[in-house]
């Protein structure tokens, strides 16, 4: 019977975090800000392919960047529906805002150096923007736990924590605080040990097609999938 994939197999079939995919360097400690603006888009109805193409059209448009974001919601809305946004003016004022938040307060960055631990953290990004929820801040901030302090202990999405432990790489009743360092010290014991953020996406993936929805047939790792070899079938 066929073995349940280790994580870097997870992320060669399910890829890695979009921000890599898009090219932006957040473990440098730079592109933090354009992370943001991406996020916003991954955080939209429609599916993360789309986000992905919206945000490349964007930046061939040279609109990719709070300063360049910040006073052109037509040309943003115009951009995103040239993508197939359906809709665009709302994802484009979401995005105008954001980008005018981080240009009156200097940046991501400062933002985050001034923060005194994850709820205050989590506060400031939330009240950037009008519409800037706290899914989509923690969208954001999961990648950054390594860059910034105050963000290390945000815990694992929903459907992240469903397909680890799905696949046995967490307990049940762990403490979901720490849960990002459970996971970290699990890779550590792989060869080649992939990024956190990497494997997070991988599983968040996962989670998002079957684990949350108990939906084994579903499951991409089809006869790799635990859930298939227990006596229940469930995830």
């Amino acid at each position: 019977m066929a073995a349940s994939p280790g994580p870097g197999e997870l992320i060669d079939e399910l890829g890695g975090h979009p921000s890599r995919v898009l090219g932006l360097e957040l473990a440098l400690g730079v592109d933090q800000d354009r992370w943001l603006l991406a996020a916003c888009l991954l955080s939209q109805r429609g599916g993360e392919a789309r986000a992905l193409e919206a945000f490349r059209a964007l930046n061939a448009r040279g609109l990719a960047t709070p300063e360049s974001v910040a006073e052109a919601p037509e040309q943003l809305a115009a951009a995103l529906g040239e993508a197939g946004w359906r809709n665009p003016e709302a994802p484009a004022g979401l995005l105008a805002r954001a980008a005018r938040g981080l240009c009156g307060c200097g940046g991501s960055e400062r933002l985050a150096r001034e923060a005194e631990g994850l709820e205050e953290l989590g506060a400031r990004f939330a009240e950037l923007a009008p519409g800037l929820g706290r899914a989509t801040v923690a969208r954001f901030l999961r990648p950054l736990r390594d860059h910034w302090p105050a963000a290390a202990e945000i815990p694992l999405s929903r459907a992240a924590r469903a397909a680890a432990l799905h696949l046995g790489w967490l307990a049940e009743g762990e403490d979901e605080d720490g849960e990002p360092g459970a996971l970290r010290a699990r890779l550590r014991g792989e060869p080649d040990a992939p990024a956190l953020a990497d494997v997070e996406a991988a599983l968040e993936r996962l989670g998002a097609a079957a684990c949350l929805r108990g939906a084994t047939p579903r499951c991409p790792l089809q006869a790799r999938c635990p859930a298939r070899r227990s006596p229940t079938g469930t995830g």
